[in-house]
């Protein structure tokens, strides 16, 4: 099975649940509340995305939460890593980050450059009660990576 086959399928769950409305809108988040979720995600997404280029899962994975660890195993990761790298290339840097909220769920949006694409959209979901501040997704897109 390729690696599209769970990207495309999860894609096509999160439109459908979309278009019946059950997922409630997303909004921008501002002032004090925007600038505490970029000071929690910077330093996770530096480390996540260091270790994505080092191909090192263990340190890539630390700031995981138990469900995200069980879904994006080791295993998945090298697919992934495998995929992402194949297309776009490493990491180099990151900007722009926005912070955006869903129901009990906080996103922070950057713009990461890699070797071959740039304005590549990465984002990390966190709980808002999650004081560990734990991934609970993590997204990268790219019209490279929809390719």
């Amino acid at each position: 099975m390729s690696l599209k086959t769970p990207l495309l399928a999860a894609l096509i769950l999160l439109l459908a649940v979309s278009a019946c409305g059950c997922v409630d809108r997303e909004s921008v988040v501002t002032g004090e509340e925007a600038v505490q979720a970029v000071a929690y995600a910077d330093p996770i997404a530096e480390n996540l995305l260091a270790a994505f280029n080092e191909d090192n899962y263990t340190r890539y994975s630390r700031d995981f939460s138990p469900e995200m660890r069980q879904s994006l195993d080791e295993a998945m990761f090298e697919q992934n890593r495998e995929f992402v790298t194949s297309r776009i290339g490493l990491y180099e840097s990151r900007r722009d980050p926005v912070v955006t909220r869903v129901d009990d769920f906080i996103a922070v949006t950057y713009r990461g450059k890699f070797e071959q694409e740039d304005g590549v959209t990465v984002r990390f979901v966190f709980k808002r009660d999650d004081e560990l501040h734990r991934i609970q997704g993590l997204w990268f897109d790219s019209p490279m990576l929809r390719r």
